[in-house]
């Protein structure tokens, strides 16, 4: 490689790498990403045949809430398929709930990383978590299964908690498994 295409080569990466660094993070739901602000996880429930819930906590500079989401299905006629309904509704936080909540949330960050438990029914729980620049997101299949032989016991204390507080034990068309 001559000296110039090693020099365009560098200008391009530079150029590159400074545009991943200005990457806008934006949710709908809390805002924009900021270093104390917007949304600080999301756990999205998906069940085989009892419909699907996401929480999502949030944070901005005046206020601190939940935004719930949930998919579930009803027969409306008997000659008719399935339909959906989503529902979204978000929870004010008091400081006390707030700290409950993340306390929770950074014992589940210590998820068992080698878990590598399949099925065919059953649920998928994907904690998906940003902290400064640090992104991860995790996936498990049915964690309400032998939790504490794999090592999620935090993720399963969490979903559990969340499901309670915000009510969605009352569902009957969702469950927690």
């Amino acid at each position: 490689m001559s000296r110039i295409h090693v020099r365009y080569f560098f200008a391009v990466l530079s150029l590159l790498s400074q545009s991943a660094f200005a990457i806008d993070w934006l949710d709908e739901d809390c805002g924009r990403y900021g270093a104390y602000t917007g949304k600080l996880f999301s756990l999205s429930i998906a069940t085989s045949f009892h419909g699907t819930s996401e929480f999502k906590l949030c944070k901005s500079e005046s206020q601190k809430y939940l935004v719930v989401s949930t998919i579930d299905f009803v027969k409306v006629d008997e000659s008719q398929p399935l339909a959906s309904r989503t529902s979204r509704y978000r929870i004010q936080l008091f400081e006390q709930e707030y700290a409950q909540v993340t306390s929770l949330y950074k014992k589940a960050l210590s998820y068992n990383t080698l878990d590598d438990v399949m099925g065919v029914d059953g649920s998928t729980w994907c904690l998906e978590s940003q902290r400064g620049i640090n992104y991860t997101k995790a996936c498990f299949w049915t964690p309400s299964v032998n939790y504490e032989e794999r090592g999620l016991v935090g993720l399963y204390n969490l979903a559990n908690y969340l499901w309670e507080f915000t009510g969605l034990n009352k569902n009957e068309k969702l469950q927690l498994y």
